[in-house]
């Protein structure tokens, strides 16, 4: 596969590479997988709160009932 990315974003990985002393195409997968995996992080944590959410909105509904 084959994917063109910007011209910035080329010279900071090449940077990279050159201070790591590891291949550009290296560089680009661990970055992706850290990416990928801080994506999956933050679905998580955002499916977690919308589900806080809907829990407190039935304890509030609860506490008004009990009034």
């Amino acid at each position: 596969m084959q994917i063109e990315i910007e011209k910035d974003t080329s010279k900071k990985v090449n940077e990279a590479s050159k201070l790591l002393g590891l291949e550009k195409s290296e560089i680009i997968n661990r970055a992706i997988v850290v990416y990928l995996d801080n994506l999956s992080k933050y679905l998580d944590l955002k499916h977690e709160m919308k589900e806080w959410d809907a829990l407190s909105d039935e304890a509030l509904i609860n506490f008004e009932k009990s009034l």
